[in-house]
């Protein structure tokens, strides 16, 4: 190489060089001005509600004036969209919580974040200054101030922070479908993610972000959808103005009564050991004229049937919705629910934050059987939009496979949504097993079969409905009431199979000789009246949360009652050491439990040997028994799990000191029912004779093959 040429190609390197580590240009270098309002505003798409929302060139922009800024709205978010299963399903708000958030100006930006409302001390005080100081919010993103009117002050700002991953769905997806192989590990793919539908109301605004995950090598879990490597997930976001009710009173929480709680710490007494102050979430639910015995409710919860549910189930949806009246009524409030079909009227839309509305869902894998939806005020507990979601399964019932249980392993969430002591999969099986059981009894005819259902889908929306009343589970009701009251038809048409509508409540079913009540829980239980007097009982002459505690104390000593007990989710999730009272159980009956569960096994048992009798029918594929007898086996090994709770157990009260009737918070499982519940296991499960069936049952409980199309 010549000595000129060595030196151009040295100097252009050094060129090159010297220009890749001159300093990048910062988007602060830019010009962030705002453009003037008109300006930007010309030729844009407007919808306005809350906010106004401004469409243009495919992006979405909010407005906001200036008494908006620095302001606290209720945000949830929800997909518009499922994947058919998997516990990803349209409307399912419990992917993120209800939360404030706030738009604050900084320079020529917005800063969108959530308040912490955890922590709080008296407004104004030094502790609050304090509280202020010590705690942090989350940053949800930074976005630049596109426009802004000089005369009116309002802004408008770019909304590209809600095309982003902020409800998670990539943590969620990977529960979801249990993925291990970073390959099969769906994340976003924001070249492929645009806003969807945005809708301005009154009293909120919707966000729709379509957005598509991707997975390098597809996910084979996925078979719903026509190419695994790629889904799409329509994440809805609602922004909500917060109620702004003057005479509504936040009621303090306690552990004996089951309510949702919005916890806070308080931070205002330090003569005070606990300074927990939860609220309960709750409606607000008053009398129009507290002075007279009974009134109208001034604020009455609002049902809209969705034009989704099929005809033939909406008079039943109705009448158990309206149920919740009897018990509004016994503390002086008429018409506190009321129940409106959707109207036939292009302009109305469920996502108007306000309406409740209960909507109809189908998925090719259940995975939910139903959910309440409800959005509340953080910092008060004040309920201000319900809903529920109800799964197509509710009206058909038994499945078309058997698959549906045993591919509940190919996913973590799966396993835990079609567990069998789940709601979604334990309600599907006993409805399942109920079928088959009362037809090997030959009590399943036609009329039998409809009602049914019927009563099926009331208990279910009694139970949703239920946490749309800001109710818990309550896991220890079935214990109130003996076998010879859930055999007497009369018994259970007034009082239930269990003392509250918040049980998961098994099929009540009993062998041929004995009597038969009805199936299902469909009236609320003596604890359901209790609890919503407690929490929405007016109590005169209270003027603060703290006026009310001498009252609702005193309510909630009847704790030791049968009728009253409550415990929840955290006292039935046993295998984690910490449940450990077997009384608190999904779908058992009886304050008798052990002697259900033997009657149950025997029953099953009987029914399993015979099960060939009736099935597969003529000109039918095996796979007919085969179901048949796998929800049999289901029913069977739900109380062989439930015996196993009683060995070791202790009973829990959840009775405080000086209450009627209280005993020590924990007493060992007397050693007696220790025996009782081994007994069982060894006669059902561990002896040879428990699994003794004929070869030709057994030879015959086959599946039928299939060819998909798809995946």
């Amino acid at each position: 190489m010549h000595i000129r040429s060595l030196v151009r190609l040295l100097t252009l390197i050094a060129v090159l060089l010297s220009a890749s580590f001159l300093p990048a240009a910062r988007a602060d270098d830019a010009d962030t001005t705002p453009a003037p309002y008109a300006k930007f505003t010309a030729g844009a798409q407007s919808q306005t509600g809350l906010f106004t929302l401004w469409r243009k060139n495919g992006k979405v922009y909010v407005e906001l004036s200036t008494a908006q800024l620095g302001k606290d709205f209720v945000q949830s978010a929800a997909p518009a969209n499922g994947l058919g299963g998997w516990g990803i399903v349209w409307g399912e708000d419990m992917f993120a919580q209800t939360r404030l958030i706030r738009f604050t100006r900084q320079d020529n930006k917005i800063v969108i974040s959530w308040p912490n409302t955890f922590f709080k001390a008296p407004e104004g005080s030094a502790r609050a200054r304090s509280v202020q100081l010590s705690f942090s919010p989350s940053v949800v993103a930074v976005t630049p101030i596109v426009a802004e009117d000089s005369a009116t002050g309002k802004i408008i700002f770019d909304g590209a922070p809600f095309l982003t991953d902020v409800l998670n769905m990539t943590a969620v997806l990977k529960a979801a479908l249990g993925t291990t192989d970073p390959a099969q590990t769906y994340k976003l793919d924001t070249d492929r993610t645009y806003f969807g539908p945005t809708k301005a109301f009154p009293e909120n605004v919707i966000i729709e972000s379509d957005e598509t995950f991707e997975a390098d090598a597809g996910n084979t879990t996925v078979d719903t959808v026509p190419d695994s490597r790629s889904i799409q997930l329509r994440i809805m976001y609602n922004i909500a103005q917060p109620p702004d009710d003057k005479d509504y009173m936040p009621r303090l929480y306690d552990a004996r009564l089951g309510f949702v709680a919005s916890p806070y710490l308080k931070y205002g007494d330090d003569r005070k050991v606990d300074q927990n102050a939860n609220y309960i979430v709750r409606w607000n639910m008053q009398p129009s004229d507290p002075t007279k015995p009974i009134s109208p409710a001034k604020h009455p919860m609002i049902f809209w049937l969705s034009n989704t549910i099929p005809d033939e189930y909406r008079p039943t949806v109705r009448d158990a919705l309206l149920t919740w009246n009897k018990a509004f009524e016994k503390v002086g409030i008429s018409q506190a629910v009321q129940v409106r079909d959707q109207p036939d009227d292009p302009n109305w839309d469920p996502d108007d934050i306000r309406y409740n509305v209960v909507r109809w869902v189908t998925e090719a894998y259940p995975s939910f059987g139903a959910e309440a939806q409800w959005v509340y005020d953080p910092r008060t507990g004040e309920l201000f939009h319900t809903g529920i979601l109800l799964d197509a399964v509710e009206g058909y019932g038994t499945p078309a496979s058997w698959e549906y249980y045993v591919t509940a392993t190919r996913s973590t969430l799966r396993r835990g949504l079609l567990a069998p002591q789940s709601y979604a999969m334990g309600k599907f099986a006993e409805n399942a097993f109920g079928r088959v059981a009362l037809t090997l009894m030959d009590r399943m005819d036609a009329q039998t079969q409809h009602q049914y259902t019927l009563d099926s889908i009331r208990s279910t929306v009694l139970h949703e409905s239920g946490h749309d009343m800001g109710f818990q589970h309550n896991f220890i009701a079935a214990i109130a009431y003996s076998a010879k009251n859930l055999q007497s038809m009369h018994f259970t048409q007034s009082q239930g199979v269990a003392t509250s509508v918040m049980h998961y409540a098994p099929i009540n079913l009993w062998p041929r000789h004995d009597g038969q009540g009805t199936y299902w829980q469909t009236v609320l239980g003596p604890y359901d009246y209790y609890a919503i007097r407690w929490g929405y009982a007016r109590i005169p002459g209270a003027r603060t949360p703290e006026d009310e505690v001498p009252t609702l104390n005193r309510w909630a000593g009847d704790w030791s009652k049968p009728d009253y007990m409550f415990a929840s989710d955290e006292d039935v999730s046993w295998a984690n050491g910490h449940a450990v009272d077997p009384r608190v159980e999904w779908f058992n009956l009886t304050n008798d439990t052990l002697g259900w569960c033997g009657t149950q096994l025997g029953m099953t048992q009987s029914l399993m040997h015979v099960v060939d009798q009736r099935w597969p029918q003529p000109g039918h594929a095996y796979e007919q028994e085969r179901n048949a007898y796998g929800w049999l086996l289901v029913h069977y090994l739900r109380c062989d799990d439930i015996a196993l709770h009683f060995i070791g157990g202790e009973y829990l009260s959840r009775a405080h000191k000086g209450d009627p009737g209280a005993s020590l918070p924990l007493q060992p499982v007397p050693r007696s029912q220790e025996q009782r519940a081994f007994a069982l296991l060894n006669q059902y499960l561990f002896s040879e004779s428990a699994w003794h069936y004929r070869p030709s049952l057994l030879n015959s409980l086959v599946y039928t093959e299939e060819a998909p199309i798809w995946g």
